[in-house]
């Protein structure tokens, strides 16, 4: 019997061969994408729009300096309201000095980033005074308004509405519940009456602090005041001593 002759197999249709190579091609770089992506850390932390500036000078707490080019701008931060101490209508307030000394600490010649709301907001970019309205944030990314909030330095200040302002009356809301800074009812009371306040008297440009006796001791000026029960509380907020 004769054998059947033997059949060439079909060739692999060309048609189906490059649906397939796309198919796996696109599928490998879906793979890469997703890899990456999952591996780069920019990818992850994406950081908000803003502008890097070094801090030159501190007006007060709410309000500083920086050098953006070449040229050294005011700026006052969006969404607070600290204490006064520097305007020449308005006496010192309470707790201002300690928001001023509280910002030199944290901001003065520091590299921060300015963030701000959209140029269409109420309110505008800058205000009355031509002072840039911005978000300071710090090299960890800390949102430095908002901590003067937290910390009981500043009041939440809402006249006009911005993007953090339920996060900031959240945070208002904690400090005065746990009476720091600003809501502290018994150093307040104390401050308010020269016989209760502490004898020991800091300048937070200097960061020294005099006893009664030395030779400068009324010479600071009320709006760098900060005044300590104890020598040792003074050393603790990082002051030193004056040498006469």
């Amino acid at each position: 019997m004769l054998s059947a002759p033997l059949r060439r197999p079909e060739p692999f249709p060309r048609r189906r061969f490059h649906s397939l190579y796309r198919a796996i091609t696109i599928l490998a770089a879906v793979i890469l994408f997703c890899t990456l992506a999952v591996s780069s850390p920019a990818a992850t932390v994406a950081a908000p729009p803003g502008e890097r500036v070094l801090v030159t000078d501190v007006v007060d707490g709410d309000t500083i300096k920086v050098l953006r080019g070449r040229q050294q701008v005011t700026v006052r931060l969006i969404g607070v309201d600290t204490p006064e101490t520097g305007r020449p209508d308005t006496p010192v307030q309470f707790y201002g000095p300690e928001a001023a000394h509280f910002t030199r600490r944290s901001l003065l010649e520091k590299r921060v980033r300015l963030a701000f709301e959209t140029t269409n907001r109420p309110g505008g970019s800058t205000d009355k005074y031509e002072r840039i309205l911005a978000y300071v944030f710090t090299d960890d990314e800390k949102n430095f308004n908002l901590e003067l909030i937290r910390q009981g330095f500043a009041k939440v200040f809402t006249k006009y509405p911005f993007q953090y302002q339920a996060e900031f009356i959240r945070a208002e809301r904690a400090a005065r519940k746990a009476g720091r800074g600003l809501w502290n009812d018994e150093h307040r009371a104390e401050w308010s009456d020269p016989a209760r306040r502490g004898r020991v008297i800091g300048n937070i440009r200097t960061e020294v602090y005099h006893v009664p006796g030395q030779l400068y001791y009324r010479s600071v000026d009320e709006k760098n005041r900060i005044y300590f029960r104890t020598e040792q509380e003074a050393q603790d907020a990082g002051f030193s001593k004056a040498r006469n």
